[in-house]
């Protein structure tokens, strides 16, 4: 009973104690050998025996065997099918009746040494020349780095296409550069994202890390240029300086400048109206050394500061700003200003070339300050690293002290006056149309089931609301007319006369004799009051 569960045990835990198979890789080392090892993670226990083929190939035993510790961990073996290159290459490792089969795809796992031959030259078109020597260059795209004065390297790394084996580097410094390069097998027989690049070469230097010989030079106002050699520090010994467009013959400076009896620059003419944008090279001697370099003028044109700068008040009231420069029509400018000393506006404003004025709209009458520089116009080969003039001096236009407040325009209390002009204009026109009329209406109270007094329904003053309560009693008004006795007797008018109740008041209405067509007959007789004819008014 107990050998049954000792067996399903082991039966259950046999893949937690089983041998792992070892991870075969192989990489193909140079096109010259295939490199193929399966100790990555630890050397393994036992000794395996290592067999590999191409497809369509019988099944070889490794040639050379490495070891470590008397235990083979891996095999070089030589690599010169060349028509089954990069087809799919098969491993197997076998030891006793274990045995672990691979497939290797050798597109991505192809390794070049590092490139040989590698040498930098400083060329007589003054660029820095790289070039080294690496098999199968056709087959091989490459990468160049490089970095100045130990400083990190230069980065992006800068490619370089399959089948070309040099580098060049623009106009460089005379400071000191390392540049190194690698290889890779190219995309386009096979290679990819994943494909090995190689160890980087041996570094090469060029240049000196204490050199003082790097010349920088400026085109003045269009009148003269302007070489310097002393940036980093002054030099210790005196050089020559030479100079020349292309096609033209090479120049010594013809005015020094110098510190300490130690030539740091050099001014000369620049008259040369057709070179003026060419490429202009330099070149310092001192007994065998010469350093060369070649510069591009159209960025490095300077001007004097605008010259005549005035400011004034125009019949516009508009302030305008006009100035001065040589050559405007290919200068470009850029105004600034500021009020009452507070911070320059910003942006800047620009000014188009052949233009040399700029115009503030309806300003106030603060202080104004204006400034304006200038630099060579895009169109005529400027752009975005031109060197912008020096600032001119300033102007100014106005007063600090002005009452007027400098956020306000003239115009804006101008314009509040005759807004409200134009809305009391209005309301006297609705009200004389009366097409506006105030009407005072009460609340009116919700309707109570209990009788009230109508009156307190109103809101009246406590005065006025006395005012309609009455102590006096009503006076009856009656009329009376006399009547005829008979039919036959004839009468011209009859009298009528009102009276009222003779209690509280007395009043007697008369008819008026002259309201009557003819005057009154001699005959009349007494009325009774049975007969009497009563009209209540």
């Amino acid at each position: 009973m107990m050998a049954t569960r000792l067996l399903l045990f082991l039966c259950l835990t046999e893949h937690v104690f089983a041998k792992e198979p070892p991870d075969v890789e192989c990489l193909v080392m140079h096109l010259e050998y295939i490199h193929c090892s399966w100790n990555k993670d630890r050397t393994p226990e036992v000794n395996y025996t290592f067999y590999s083929w191409f497809s369509y190939e019988t099944t070889r035993e490794c040639p050379s065997y490495l070891s470590e510790n008397s235990i083979n961990t891996g095999c070089k073996q030589p690599y010169l099918q060349t028509g089954d290159r990069f087809s799919d290459f098969n491993t197997k490792l076998v030891h006793g009746n274990d045995s672990y089969e691979k497939k290797h795809e050798l597109k991505e796992r192809v390794k070049f040494n590092p490139p040989t031959n590698v040498t930098v030259q400083y060329g007589l078109d003054s660029n820095l020349w790289l070039n080294w020597t690496q098999i199968s260059y056709r087959k091989v795209e490459s990468q160049v780095r490089y970095r100045i004065n130990n400083k990190p390297w230069m980065k992006p790394y800068y490619p370089v296409s399959a089948g070309i084996q040099y580098y060049c580097i623009n106009l460089p410094s005379s400071a000191l550069y390392e540049l190194q390069v690698r290889s890779k097998l190219d995309y386009m027989v096979g290679g990819g994202k994943e494909s090995l690049w190689s160890d980087w070469s041996e570094p090469v230097f060029w240049g000196s890390k204490n050199s003082s010989t790097d010349v920088e030079c400026l085109v003045m106002h269009l009148e003269y240029i302007h070489c310097s050699w002393n940036k980093d520090r002054t030099p210790e010994v005196n050089y020559t300086f030479y100079s020349w467009f292309p096609y033209k013959t090479l120049r010594e400076c013809p005015s020094y400048l110098s510190e300490n009896s130690i030539n740091t620059g050099c001014k000369q003419p620049y008259l040369q109206t057709g070179d003026r944008f060419s490429d202009f090279n330099t070149k310092l001697v001192h007994g065998n050394d010469s350093y060369e370099k070649k510069h591009e003028l159209k960025e490095r044109v300077k001007f004097n500061p605008p010259t005549n700068v005035t400011v004034q008040y125009g019949l516009d009231s508009n302030l305008w700003l006009n100035w001065t420069q040589i050559s405007y029509r290919k200068v470009e400018s850029q105004v600034r200003y500021r009020i009452n000393n507070k911070p320059w506006m910003k942006p800047y404003y620009p000014v188009s070339a052949g233009i040399q004025y700029y115009c503030i709209n309806l300003p106030s009458s603060a202080l104004y300050e204006l400034e304006v520089r200038s630099k060579l116009d895009y169109m005529v080969g400027g752009g975005k690293e031109s060197l912008w003039s020096d600032w001119s001096e300033p102007v100014f236009w106005g007063s600090k002290n002005s009452s007027t407040d400098s956020s306000m325009s003239v115009w804006t209390p101008v314009m509040y006056g005759l807004g409200a002009f134009i809305l009391i204009l209005l309301v006297m026109m609705l009200l004389h149309h009366e097409r506006i009329r105030i009407v005072f209406i009460p609340v009116v109270p919700k309707p109570s089931p209990k009788l009230h007094n109508v009156e307190d329904w109103f809101q009246f003053p406590n005065g006025l609301k006395e005012s309609f309560k009455y102590n006096e009693r009503p006076c009856p008004v009656r009329e009376y007319c006399q009547v005829p006795e008979s039919d036959n007797e004839s009468s011209d008018c009859s009298t009528c006369s009102g009276t009222a109740d003779q209690t509280d008041c007395s009043v007697s209405i008369p008819v008026n004799e002259s309201d009557l067509p003819t005057s009154c007959s001699s005959s009349t007789s007494t009325v009774s009051p049975e007969e009497e004819k009563q009209v209540s008014v």
